[in-house]
């Protein structure tokens, strides 16, 4: 073999070694380990990862982590101190992403292509879109987590908290409907706080969905949104916006969480329908600058105000 080619050789091998270090020797400060075995990146660790292993982070990991569709029952956990400067990409099964800071990617998390998460007690923030989005037939358990001051990328015209769509669905403040106490996520300074578009559909219960520039909750494209017991208050424009043949059920299980109102006075209308939406339930004491209620043609409205005695309709 000649030298050139063997040169070659090294040059590509020392790459790829310089790779897989890349994350943490830049920082320095990436620590990651799965019991006793440590290892120098996040995706390191995952790429190593069989079921049921829990990933252990702290310190700061600057990359984008890829949880594939090969990975199932795998455990990240930030222990609350750790941050990942980059996104999550989640296409695999089961996968539990707990007690991060999340910053600085175009969004901070993203479960796609079938994937199925549980996102719990992470603080997203500064990232260029979205803090999280559910898409592409995906499913999401998101609760405790705090998602603040994302879509900082003027250039992209959809931006937010929370994004779910593409026939995908998410439970968002709880985790199973036998509980009878929220896990609310904090929503607050983003452009919108949650997006369901293109026949997606969300239960969204006990959160607080704040001070977001646009709609507190943009329910449009034919899906289907179910919300109860949600603070939301602030935003600047409505409260919950439906439209598009989409449909919103403000309580939905008779218990304590699942079928009280919402709460709230935001900067248009509380609850505002339009272009074939529909919307049903008990309107509670969420409200807006301009009316609570802003119903348009070709909505069907059967909502029903706040009873004194109960909230039965």
């Amino acid at each position: 073999m000649k030298k050139i080619e063997i040169r070659k050789i090294y040059c590509f091998i020392a790459l790829g070694v310089f790779l897989w270090l890349l994350p943490s020797v830049g920082l320095g400060q990436c620590n990651v380990s799965i019991g006793a075995t440590t290892y120098p990146s996040i995706n390191a660790a995952v790429s190593a990862a069989v079921l049921g292993d829990t990933i252990n982070v702290s310190g700061t990991c600057s990359e984008t982590v890829y949880i594939l569709v090969n990975k199932n029952w795998i455990y990240l956990n930030g222990g609350g101190t750790a941050t990942i400067q980059g996104m999550v990409l989640i296409t695999g099964r089961q996968i539990f992403i707990t007690r991060f800071n999340i910053t600085g990617g175009i969004d901070g998390i993203q479960v796609v292509q079938g994937g199925i998460a549980t996102i719990n007690g992470n603080t997203i923030y500064n990232t260029g879109r979205f803090g999280i989005i559910v898409a592409q037939e995906s499913f999401a358990t998101i609760v405790n987590n705090t998602i603040h001051d994302t879509g900082v990328n003027p250039n992209l015209r959809v931006r937010g908290g929370i994004h779910v769509g593409d026939s995908s669905s998410a439970t968002i403040g709880f985790s199973a409907p036998t509980d009878t106490v929220a896990s609310p996520n904090i929503i607050r300074n983003n452009p919108n706080g949650i997006i369901l578009s293109r026949s997606a559909s969300a239960r969204i219960v006990g959160n607080t969905i704040s001070n977001n520039t646009d709609n507190g909750i943009m329910v449009t494209g034919t899906c289907q949104g179910e919300i109860a017991d949600n603070f939301i208050d602030g935003n600047g424009q409505d409260g919950i916006f439906v439209s598009q043949g989409s449909g919103v059920n403000l309580g939905f299980i008779a218990n304590p969480i699942f079928d009280l109102p919402n709460s709230g006075t935001n900067g248009n209308k509380g609850l505002s329908c339009s272009i074939g939406g529909y919307v049903d339930g008990v309107l509670g004491t969420l409200d807006g600058l301009h009316g609570a209620l802003g119903i348009s043609k070709g909505c069907f409205n059967s909502v029903i105000s706040h009873h004194d005695h109960g909230f039965s309709r």
